[in-house]
């Protein structure tokens, strides 16, 4: 058995925030009945809306306006009627696989309903459960105190055989198919199971004001005697003994479909992980290379600026000064500025890929929601379950949104780093080419060239410049080339931060959560692993 003590620590110290407290919410809300509720579940098709007329009708109750009788799925929401010895149930029909979002409504608040009811019955018709197999025997195996789970096998006067014309077979049926189902979810013989005609050959149709004298033709063999008179025994049963059982069937509930959330998350967050280290390892490999490249460049640049200055003190630039300078420092920027270039294609074409996997687009949405503004509190009623598998989401998104704001200052972070780059990632988008970065450099060298020429021959000493004058000139000329070539470098390590920011914001983040999250899912499946234990041994 499930320990709901456990249960309760463990949601509390889900990664990211509760839920402790709102499922103790709904088990208190449920928990204040007094007497036993009991809830009619099934497919949309099986009958239970007609059942429960029948129900009503029989034990000279007026049937609600909320209860409608039809062939179509009529019933949207969960229902009950208030007797004197127990509370009863009707819901919406489940519908597995629904792709709309109405039949994926309707099943969860069935499913929902069941998760907190002290008696269930499952309501199928004659071909038994098709579509719905698999949810039913998720049901049975929730773990029922004996005689708290029925299944009512309904509308039987739909079976194939007519029973007022040979009673005799049409009760072997009936017994026939009994013994299928107890077969297909391998029901113990504490497991009551009834075949009813609710309303043989629809002699009430869809109305709902009706006599009970309206069956009376059929209740020899319409087997609603056995099911009413075992409702009716429902108002002396032990209310402490169910509560009990329904409260560890509902943390256990709570406790696997957090779990399954909390894996289902995972996977997704586990890529997104994936993804991230992949991006801040590309930006460490890209902004090393970038480094290189710069330390080679400006290394062979005061090298070139060094020379340049020392030709042109010795004379051996004849002619346009000017134009020699500029053609080697245009060569020089040509050279540095090609190698820049293409390592910012390959930081782009590597960006590109990475964006085209199909993974991509489960980040790109988890950058979206960590980025969105919070949504406004709405009070609505809640359903059980679905609403705290969303509020799972929330709180993962909540983790990140909090680390982003810690590393950031800025609720903005992912958005200002990428979208708001001037920059376009694809090419460097400087204002000036070689040509025009060059020359400024190329003039300034020029008119030192041509001013010390003219000293030279002003004094008539031809006696070259100072050591340390020349030296201060060379330091000077680098770092005007410096300021020069920076931009350039600027501009690609530019690129690097807008093809990765995204992925370095959220890297450490998500590693953490990854790593919070295989923590709690391992806890849970211990203590569903214990629970199965215990179930077994008792």
């Amino acid at each position: 058995m499930v320990d709901v003590d456990a249960v309760r620590d463990w949601l509390e110290r889900l990664p990211g925030g509760s839920l402790a407290e709102q499922y103790a919410k709904e088990w208190a809300t449920f928990g204040t009945s007094v007497r036993p509720v009991v809830t009619l579940f099934g497919s949309y098709d099986a009958g239970k809306s007609s059942l429960l007329r029948r129900l009503l009708v029989d034990s000279g109750r007026a049937v609600p306006d909320w209860l409608t009788i039809s062939a179509r799925h009529e019933t949207f929401e969960v229902n009950e009627v208030d007797t004197d010895g127990y509370i009863i149930r009707d819901t919406p029909g489940f519908v597995v696989g629904a792709s709309d979002v109405r039949g994926q409504n309707n099943s969860q608040r069935a499913m929902s309903a069941v998760g907190l009811t002290d008696i269930g019955i499952a309501v199928l018709t004659p071909q038994l459960a098709t579509a719905e197999r698999d949810v039913l025997q998720r049901v049975v195996a929730e773990g029922w105190p004996p005689g708290s789970l029925w299944f009512v096998i309904s509308r039987f006067d739909e079976a194939g055989v007519n029973p007022e014309y040979d009673l005799d077979e049409y009760r072997e049926l009936s017994a026939r198919k009994v013994r299928e189902l107890r077969e297909v979810f391998e029901l113990g013989a504490d497991v009551p199971v009834f075949v009813v005609a609710q309303d043989p050959f629809q002699t009430a149709g869809p109305d709902t004001d009706i006599d009970r004298g309206e069956w009376d033709a059929y209740r020899d063999w319409d087997g609603m005697r056995d099911l009413t008179e075992a409702v009716y025994a429902i108002s002396s049963a032990s209310v402490a003994e169910l509560r009990g059982a329904a409260g560890r069937r509902y943390w256990g509930a709570a406790l696997d479909a957090v779990l399954n959330e909390l894996q289902g998350q995972l996977a997704e967050y586990r890529s997104s992980a994936e993804i991230a280290a992949t991006g801040t390892a590309r930006r460490d490999g890209w902004e090393a290379e970038l480094d290189a490249l710069d330390r080679a460049a400006r290394a062979s640049l005061a090298g070139l600026v060094e020379e340049v200055v020392r030709q042109s003190e010795l004379g051996s630039y004849t002619g346009d000064v000017q134009g020699e300078i500029r053609r080697q420092l245009e060569q020089w920027f040509t050279k540095h500025e090609a190698r820049l270039q293409r390592l910012t294609q390959s930081i782009t074409k590597a960006g590109g890929r990475e964006r085209a996997r199909p993974s991509w687009e489960g980040f790109a949405s988890l950058v979206a929601s960590v980025d969105a503004e919070p949504e406004p509190t709405v009070n609505e009623p809640r359903e059980q379950f679905a609403p705290h598998m969303e509020q799972v989401g929330k709180m993962l998104i909540g983790v990140l949104k909090a680390a982003d704001g810690q590393s950031s200052g800025s609720a903005k972070v992912l958005t200002t780093k990428a979208a708001g780059s001037a920059k376009a990632v694809g090419g460097l988008t400087r204002h000036i080419g070689v040509a025009e970065a060059a020359l400024p450099l190329a003039v300034h060298i020029a008119k030192w060239v041509d001013d010390r020429s003219a000293d030279r021959a002003t004094q008539g000493n031809g006696m070259p410049v100072a050591r340390g004058d020349l030296q201060q000139f060379v330091d000077d000329c680098t770092a005007r080339a410096n300021a020069i070539w920076q931009p350039f470098v600027d501009d690609v390590r530019e690129v690097v931060d807008v093809e990765t920011a995204n992925q370095v914001a959220l890297h450490d983040s998500l590693s953490r959560l990854v790593g919070q999250m295989q923590d709690s899912i391992a806890e849970g499946k211990s203590l569903t692993l214990k629970g199965a234990v215990s179930a077994q041994e008792h």
